[in-house]
């Protein structure tokens, strides 16, 4: 199974957003070249995160977006079913298969679904944002104060 570029590009920008230890919007313009992602793109994303409860926006200048709740409280399960069309990996579920009810295989996809569900479940974005500032500080020390706060416990 592969995920979306949404997916994948939604997560990073919302983990970059979850480093913000003060909660202070960040501008579209500087979470998208932080994170190497098209800014239309991003605010595709953007959008669809924020009716979906999970960012939300400031006007201003001192504008941009920010998590809606804190990091702990956003696993990468909420990012993907924004994001995501399927949460499904194949077309066989329910009454949309025309083997349903009699293919050995349907268990197997639907056990299958069930764990990638519950891994993307067991990841907050603290956690995530938290390990992704001890990489950096390893990989590059002065890059950590650089473009984001770091976050507090």
């Amino acid at each position: 199974m592969k995920l979306s570029s949404k997916v994948r590009y939604g997560v990073r920008a919302m983990v970059e957003l979850a480093k913000q230890s003060d909660n202070k919007p960040v501008p579209l313009r500087l979470l998208a070249e932080n994170q190497q992602i098209s800014p239309k793109y991003l605010e595709q994303m953007a959008s669809s995160l924020k009716i979906a409860g999970l960012l939300e926006s400031v006007r201003g200048v001192e504008g941009g977006y920010r998590l809606s709740k804190p990091a702990e409280d956003i696993t990468v399960w909420d990012i993907y079913k924004v994001l995501d069309i399927s949460v499904q990996p194949t077309d066989c579920f329910g009454s949309e298969c025309s083997r349903s009810g009699m293919c050995s295989a349907q268990e197997l996809w639907t056990k299958m679904a069930d764990s990638i569900a519950d891994i993307l479940k067991s990841y907050d974005l603290r956690e995530l944002a938290q390990r992704e500032l001890k990489l950096q500080s390893k990989a590059n020390p002065a890059h950590v104060g650089r473009r984001c706060a770091r976050i507090t416990k």
